[in-house]
């Protein structure tokens, strides 16, 4: 066994002697709030997509389990840990953010003071089913795309593989969306895809999560693949207690011919700033825009990052604000609603960083995120982000 290995295993083993709750202990029980009722509802919004059995951590989905782990539940949630919040509420409005709001985190904690009680077996839900959508399965709807198979070491706490693989069929066609399908959830915490023509950088068209499977844009507008369009896919993955290889695929579904419309990319970059810790970039809108959904990408020297529209009235619009950042999880925000931006406003996307990347690792269990590649080039995170905009014409 690797010493990195042996390492997690001694953390796990620590973290289970300073957290685990005896199940026999007599905790006075304060609250009417019980886990059959109001926390396994909670658990399978927010938690389970991760913390299921044959999931990426241990499994919540139990009474037993998730008294057992209740005093570290309380300080990741104290601690804004988990679930991983992505951006502050209030500044935009996002779909896919997966962290607890006030009243979730309230009744959380007030389970978890008052005794923690199983309650009724009769108010518990029915098991949810965390796999993803069947998609479309019309002949000739769809194309499934498999990537190649990646090793994953045991012990790692990020590895982020880059594969590219020929869009096929797929090529040339209006496409409604990408599915990612993980091969091997104990080891796979997100993915995000793009499409190269071999003409110009690669641009961002899905992303994958395990509390978001799939991101899907009004049926009135489409991606276009050009002839020859390779798909590029980032694979992040967390390394497991022994080696296991992970063979995920990708689905690409095709646009039904009422869909007019087409999705463009606009990027914005983040370059040094007048202070070492801080990157800016900004671009002036030509015509008016109208954004459905962002993709921030950094990596891990990036603590902060905010996106906001200076429009010609002089008002200011936050997009987007992410006060913690994290380079082990890949973003993708769809806006609850397109958010049309007049032409002559500003986007200025601003950066906060922390320095270089080695200054993270003592926040990941002291292992160096791994970068590699399959077939396609080293993944390159400039601070930045991709708006997906909703165009006129095919």
């Amino acid at each position: 066994m690797s010493a990195t290995a042996v390492l997690r295993a001694a953390s796990i083993a620590l973290l289970l002697a300073l957290f685990r709750v005896p199940l026999d202990a007599d905790d006075p029980v304060s609250t009417n709030v019980s886990f059959n009722r109001e926390i396994i509802r909670i658990i399978q919004r927010k938690c389970e997509p991760c913390h299921t059995p044959g999931g990426l951590a241990f499994s919540l989905s139990d009474y037993r389990d998730a008294r057992v782990w209740g005093r570290a539940i309380r300080e990741e949630l104290v601690e804004h840990r988990m679930p991983p919040a992505i951006v502050a509420r209030g500044y935009g409005d996002h779909e896919s953010d997966p962290s607890l709001n006030a009243r979730e985190m309230a009744t959380f904690l007030t389970w978890l003071d008052g005794g923690m009680p199983r309650g009724d077996e009769a108010d518990r839900p029915p098991k949810t089913d965390i796999a993803d959508p069947a998609g479309d399965s019309r002949p000739g709807a769809s194309v499934r795309l498999a990537l190649p198979a990646q090793d994953v070491p045991a012990g790692e706490d990020l590895v982020v593989r880059r594969v590219t693989v020929d869009a096929g069929a797929a090529a040339g066609r209006q496409i409604a969306r990408v599915e990612f399908r993980p091969g091997n959830r104990r080891v796979v915490r997100g993915a995000t895809m793009f499409a190269a023509s071999g003409t110009g950088a690669p641009w961002w068209i899905g992303c994958w999560s395990p509390w978001q499977h799939a991101l899907v844009p009004p049926t009135s507008h489409a991606f276009r693949l050009a002839p020859g369009a390779a798909l590029t896919v980032d694979v992040y993955y967390r390394g497991a207690d022994t080696n296991l290889t992970d063979r995920s695929e990708v689905d690409v579904i095709f646009a039904p011919e009422t869909a007019r419309g087409r999705i463009d990319a606009v990027v914005i970059e983040a370059a040094p700033d007048r202070s070492a810790a801080r990157a800016r970039g900004s671009i002036t809108l030509a015509q008016p825009t109208t954004i459905w959904a962002l993709h921030p990408s950094f990596d891990a020297s990036v603590t902060s990052m905010e996106l906001r529209a200076e429009r010609p009235d002089r008002s200011v619009e936050v997009l987007m604000w992410i006060p913690k950042a994290s380079a082990a999880w890949p973003l993708s925000l769809v806006m609850q609603e397109p958010v049309s931006i007049p032409a002559g406003s500003r986007l200025v996307l601003v950066a906060e960083t922390g320095g270089s990347a080695d200054r993270w690792l003592s926040t990941v269990g002291g292992t160096r995120p791994t970068y590699s590649q399959v077939g396609g080039t080293r993944p390159r995170y400039v601070p930045s982000v991709t708006l997906s905009v909703l165009s006129s014409g095919r």
